[in-house]
């Protein structure tokens, strides 16, 4: 199981004056293994998530999956790597899908992660989340 870090793991996110805002993460997978675990972008501490749009590529075989969660930075017990999507079919066909959770509030700095299941997955991933900072 690799970690892999994103080019826009490192893009600064900030709202201005404006509450909500708008943090995209991409990643070009290249047979990325079942188990491998893709930091797209973090976000800080007191961050409140309401929604997320997620876009993919066709981009695995038979069974393909990928769930989009998050971790604390510090390592901190509480992330969840399904926490906003579990077992989105990547399989069949190039999509996208929009978020169905309650707003998630992170306790700590985090990574919003996907992780890869079902089978190897080669293509692009996009993942926009909308989130507000509300401060520690």
């Amino acid at each position: 199981m690799a970690t892999i870090n994103a080019p826009t793991l490192l893009d600064v996110q900030y709202s201005g004056d404006c509450p909500l805002a708008n943090a995209h993460g991409q990643a070009e997978l290249s047979s990325a293994q079942i188990g491998d675990k893709v930091r797209l972008v973090k976000l800080y501490a007191g961050t409140k998530v309401y929604d997320m749009h997620v876009v993919f590529d066709d981009l695995g075989g038979a069974g393909a999956v990928l769930d989009i969660g998050f971790e604390y930075v510090n390592g901190e017990a509480g992330g969840s790597a399904n926490a906003f999507f579990n077992d989105i079919d990547v399989a069949t066909a190039a999509g996208s899908v929009r978020g169905a959770f309650a707003p998630v509030t992170l306790a700590y700095d985090a990574y919003i992660i996907a992780t890869v299941a079902g089978a190897a997955q080669t293509g692009t991933l996009d993942v926009v989340t909308t989130f507000e900072f509300k401060g520690k």
